[in-house]
């Protein structure tokens, strides 16, 4: 964090060491690296990279999103498939935003990394 004169500037890099379990509903589903997190009368606001391998959740896991969700592929590939089978495949270098009560279920495919906000 950077702090100037009346404003902050938050600064997180894509090769970051400081990982943490991302924990939903009491299950890590992945690893994260935040750049931001508030909650205020405005909402909430969470920004940062979050990190999953094929070898955690080889069957797939669910995904929900609460809010909306914005994110870049920084690296690898995965897909997500709703209750209905419509699949979206997630891949590197391309961006997606889901709209807060998407629900389906995330398969990583290749070490994925995305850069995400949650709004």
């Amino acid at each position: 964090m950077i702090h100037l004169k009346n404003s902050v500037v938050y600064e997180l890099s894509k090769n970051t060491e400081e990982w943490e379990p991302f924990i939903v509903e009491g299950n890590e589903i992945g690893q994260v690296s935040w750049l931001r997190q508030t909650q205020d009368e405005n909402g909430v606001l969470a920004a940062g990279l979050w990190r999953h391998l094929p070898e955690e959740h080889p069957v797939g896991m669910p995904y929900g999103v609460a809010g909306n969700e914005t994110f870049y592929v920084v690296s690898g590939e995965a897909e997500v498939v709703t209750d209905k089978g419509e699949k979206v495949e997630l891949k590197e270098g391309n961006s997606y935003s889901f709209t807060d009560g998407f629900a389906g279920t995330w398969t990583t495919k290749k070490a994925f990394v995305k850069f995400f906000i949650v709004s």
